[in-house]
C-alpha cells in the first residue's frame, strides 16, 4: 500500500510541475494584457532553459524594450544578432537608440544595414526620423526621397518629405512636391500646413 501512496504522490507531483512550466503562450497572453513584466519573467525563464534561441533573445528584447529598458534591450538584440543575424534585431536596436535620444547611432545601424537592404521603406523611414530628430533636415529629406523613389504613390512619407524639404531651405523642392501631393492627396495634413506657404 505505500508504495502506491508514494507512487500517486510523485505522479501528483509531476502533474503539478508540468502544470507550473510555463510556455510562450504565456508570455503572449501577459503582453497582451500589457503586463510586460510578467510577460519577460516568462521569456526569462525560457531562455535559461534554451539560451541558444535566437528568437527567445529577440523577443526578450522586445519585451524589455517596452518596460523602457532601452540599454538592457540593445545588449539582448545584440545577443540575438550573435546566434541569427536578421533585419529584426537591427531594427530593434534602431529603435532603442531613438528613445534614448541617440540619433546618430540610429542612423548608423540604419545605414550600415541599407547597405544590405537597400530598398527597406522601414530603415529610410527610421533614419529619416532620426536625422529629422537631430535636426539635418536635408539628410532626413534625403532618406525620404530614397523611399519616394521606391515607393510613388506613398503619401503620407511624400507629406514627411515636403516637410523636411521646407526645414531644409529646398523651397522649389517642396512646391513641386507639394503639388503632386495636393493633386493625390488634398486631405493631407501637410496640405493645410504649408497651405498659403507653398502654394
Amino acid at each position: 500500500m505505500n508504495k502506491i501512496v508514494l507512487t500517486l504522490i510523485v505522479l501528483l507531483l509531476s502533474i503539478v510541475l508540468l502544470a507550473e512550466e510555463r510556455t510562450i503562450n504565456d508570455s503572449y497572453n501577459f503582453e497582451a494584457r500589457s503586463d510586460f513584466q510578467n510577460a519577460l519573467s516568462v521569456m526569462n525563464e525560457l531562455s535559461a532553459k534554451d539560451p541558444t534561441d535566437a528568437f527567445y533573445r529577440i523577443r526578450t528584447a522586445w519585451l524589455q524594450y517596452l518596460l523602457g529598458s532601452y540599454t538592457e534591450a540593445i545588449q539582448s538584440y545584440q545577443q540575438s544578432i550573435k546566434l541569427l543575424d536578421c533585419l529584426d534585431a537591427y531594427t530593434g536596436i534602431i529603435n532603442c537608440q531613438l528613445a534614448l535620444g541617440n540619433y546618430s547611432e540610429a542612423i548608423r545601424v540604419a545605414d550600415s544595414q541599407l547597405t544590405i537592404h537597400k530598398q527597406n521603406p522601414t530603415l529610410l523611414s527610421k533614419a529619416a526620423y532620426a536625422a529629422y530628430l537631430k535636426k539635418d533636415y536635408t539628410l532626413a529629406a534625403s532618406y525620404y526621397q530614397r523611399a519616394i523613389d521606391l515607393y510613388p504613390w506613398d503619401m503620407e512619407t511624400r507629406g514627411y518629405l515636403i516637410n523636411n524639404l521646407y526645414l531644409a531651405g529646398q523651397t522649389n523642392e517642396a512646391k513641386r512636391q507639394y503639388q503632386a501631393l495636393k493633386k493625390y492627396s488634398p486631405m493631407s495634413p501637410i496640405i493645410s500646413t504649408y497651405k498659403g506657404i507653398l502654394d
